[in-house]
């Protein structure tokens, strides 16, 4: 067989030219079937891999992709300028955009990121959009996931712990004599909210703490919603005598929630929460972390990008789990005696 076309793909695949289109595309309302379908034999076919990998190498443009989830976040923004730093030491620059943990909004924006043309993709991840992804990845245009999986898709991603980073932080609570301990978790729409509520459930079970549902609040990495959640927590007729915050953002409402309240840590309420070190440096007193290998996380990341950028040959997707490290300072402390 000559040069395959979308119309071969289409014959092949017993749909119209328009509905590979959109399949190739990511776009329209099309069941999963017809997008495995048509993908199956768009691979058989490799019609998206020669087409792709031809059009790749001609339109080179040098732009890398960076989707994070929050602007805001100190740890992602940090990591996103140490992908910066080492791909314009390879004359390449960065494009970058924020899906506030919205599926939609990433759809739209991978989208937008094809239309830029992207050399590869930096991808925070919702942990959907699985059918577009793999579509990418077809295309030969790298991803390298950070901090979250994408559900479904293999890709290279590199991350914390999280798991064991939450298990490690009730893990501390409890060595400190607390049974009274509330959890805020983000939510368990991806792979990082999941296991950091796994982890920190199982140490419940584990230890034998026992789970208040009026102290496990989610919070959708919302400082807003951990602010109110917080303060629902402190009103209790009998409150936490201490808090695990599973997200830097969040633990800004925490925080703020126990002082509007006239309360202080450790005296009245002990904190722990899973975060990037450096944004609290000044904060006294000092708060106990279950800390993030920001600048590790951020270097490996962008060799990651850099290695499948400049090796031509083909390797296994690589996946990189890093353990954070508790650092016990002052907001953690013995529950008061009653």
């Amino acid at each position: 067989m000559g040069k395959v076309t979308i119309k071969d793909v289409a014959k092949q695949a017993g749909v119209s030219i328009t509905t590979v289109s959109k399949v190739i595309n990511g776009k329209g309302n099309l069941s999963k079937e017809t997008r495995d379908h048509v993908m199956k034999v768009v691979k058989e076919l490799q019609y998206s891999v020669n087409a792709n990998a031809r059009s790749l190498k001609a339109a080179k443009t040098n732009k890398i992709g960076v989707i994070v989830s929050d602007i805001s976040n100190l740890f992602l923004m940090s990591i996103a300028k140490s992908v910066e730093n080492v791909i314009r030491s390879i004359d390449y620059h960065m494009v970058l955009m924020s899906h506030n943990d919205d599926r939609d909004t990433e759809r739209e924006l991978l989208h937008l990121m094809l239309e830029q043309q992207v050399d590869a993709l930096f991808l925070f991840p919702t942990g959907g959009n699985a059918d577009l992804i793999e579509n990418i990845l077809s295309r030969k245009i790298p991803i390298i996931a950070v901090d979250r999986e994408v559900d479904g898709v293999e890709t290279d991603y590199i991350a914390d712990d999280h798991y064991y980073g939450s298990f490690e932080s009730i893990a501390h609570l409890h060595s400190l004599g607390h049974e009274k301990i509330a959890f805020l978790y983000g939510h368990r729409k991806n792979s990082i909210g999941r296991e950091r509520y796994d982890g920190a459930i199982d140490a419940f079970k584990q230890f034998n703490i026992p789970i208040e549902e009026a102290y496990i609040k989610c919070a959708n990495f919302s400082e807003h919603e951990a602010f109110r959640a917080t303060t629902e927590l402190l009103l209790l007729p009998t409150p936490p005598t201490a808090i695990y915050s599973s997200n830097n953002t969040m633990t800004v409402g925490v925080l703020k929630a126990i002082e509007e309240q006239g309360l202080r840590y450790p005296d009245d309420i002990s904190v722990i929460a899973f975060a990037e070190p450096s944004q609290w440096e000044l904060l006294k007193p000092s708060l106990t972390l279950m800390t993030q290998a920001l600048q590790r996380i951020g270097v490996e990341a962008a060799i990651m990008l850099k290695n499948r950028l400049t090796m031509e040959e083909d390797y296994p997707p690589k996946r990189v789990i890093i353990k954070p490290k508790l650092q016990i300072k002052d907001s953690t402390a013995p529950p008061k005696a009653t």
